[in-house]
């Protein structure tokens, strides 16, 4: 063989290695950016794309669990498709009546109640609240009474606080009659604002996932066993996920109970009824004081956030309840809930104390743990009561 064959002969072998070796590249390259190699890796390709492009993981942790809840420290998020990720946030009481809204008229600023807590309350996908007076034209100024009714014009409050859905199935949402009710809803609508309860069910979609919210009432009235079955089996149909409104339960104490002659239908015994018919979350109110949360089928059942922006300032001398640092009708939860895809993983709960009788504030360190150490401790009897 020449030297030029020579020549030829090493040039071509040289070209097919460093031909082969560009293609071994290119497919490594291909791999690492999440790009499929046909029909037998499509299934490891869709998840790279996903945790490249997504930031997104097969979620590690455990169940939700009473421990979890009221960890010091909230459970961490990394590693979930944060477009899968939905959070509702859901406050104590909201009653813009008697002092609240005296408050809000005499200063002409219906923000008032929602000044210190409005920012974080808009961080989430859905706020809930329940509403427990109606808006109505002409609403006496007063900060004495056991008939509700507030300004139209607390909607601002509402708003500036990104409250989505407000929920009227209560013992005071009646108080002017039906007229009120109705003008109370078209109030809210005006302001963007959803009503749910009363035979009324909200629906909101947030990135493709459905809620729907519904409200019940079971204080001055018999809780209605088979017309909540029918009305949250029917909302199941259309929605992803149900989250259940309830008004129920004795006053001022910390775990759940009957009211004899007021409120006779057992809190837990709705809760359960209520989950069984298809609730994914079940979000209590009405007693006036925190009360602990249950598991119960794989689902949360909150008892009661407390109050949120009312006007029950007693001194812990004259508490109808028990106190902390100070009377627990001055005290409450704002939950956090968060959601993956349908399945709720997270919960968390920060405590909030109302000052001049009309507007919630961020608790302190020290007021705080107090507050979320008899709501665990509440929580922990629940769990044992089976």
């Amino acid at each position: 063989m020449g030297t030029r064959d020579r020549a030829s002969l090493i040039g071509f072998a040289l070209f097919w290695v460093v031909l082969g070796a560009g293609c071994w590249i290119g497919i490594m390259v291909a791999r690492s950016a999440g790009l499929g190699n046909g029909p037998a890796t499509g299934v490891h390709a869709s998840s790279t794309r996903s945790r490249t492009h997504h930031h997104a993981a097969v979620p590690s942790s455990g169940a939700l669990s009473i421990s979890s809840i009221f960890a010091s420290s909230a459970r961490s998020l990394r590693g979930y498709d944060p477009h899968k990720l939905r959070t509702l946030i859901a406050t104590g009481d909201v009653i813009p009546a008697r002092t609240v809204n005296y408050m809000m008229v005499t200063r002409n600023d219906f923000l008032y109640p929602f000044r210190p807590t409005a920012a974080y309350l808009r961080t989430s996908d859905i706020t809930l609240v329940n509403l427990e007076s109606p808006l109505i034209a002409g609403c006496a100024v007063t900060v004495e009474g056991m008939s509700f009714c507030g300004d139209p014009r607390a909607t601002q409050g509402l708003k500036f606080a990104g409250v989505d859905v407000a929920c009227t199935a209560n013992n005071h949402i009646g108080n002017y009659g039906w007229p009120a009710i109705r003008e109370t809803w078209q109030h809210l609508a005006e302001a963007g604002i959803q009503h749910c309860g009363l035979g009324d069910v909200a629906y909101r979609t947030v990135r493709g996932l459905r809620f729907a919210f519904l409200a019940f009432n079971a204080v001055g009235e018999r809780f209605d066993y088979p017309t909540s079955r029918a009305e949250i089996r029917e909302a199941r149909k259309h929605a992803d996920v149900v989250v259940v409104s309830v008004h129920w339960g004795k006053e001022y104490v910390a775990m759940p109970q009957i009211a004899p002659g007021i409120a006779d239908d057992n809190p837990r015994k709705i809760a359960h009824w209520i989950v069984d018919s298809g609730a994914d979350l079940v979000i209590g109110n009405h007693p006036h004081h925190v009360q602990g949360v249950e598991l119960y089928r794989g689902r949360l059942i909150a008892y009661a956030h407390g109050n949120f922006a009312f006007d029950q300032m007693f001194t812990v001398s004259g508490c109808p309840g028990d106190a902390n640092y100070f009377c627990t009708t001055r005290e409450g939860v704002v939950g956090t809930y968060t959601f993956y895809g349908k399945k709720l993983i997270a919960v968390r709960y920060r405590s909030v104390v109302i000052y001049n009788y009309a507007q919630p504030r961020w608790a302190g360190p020290k007021i705080s743990a107090a507050i979320m150490s008899g709501m665990k401790a509440a929580s922990i009897s629940l769990s044992k009561l089976g």
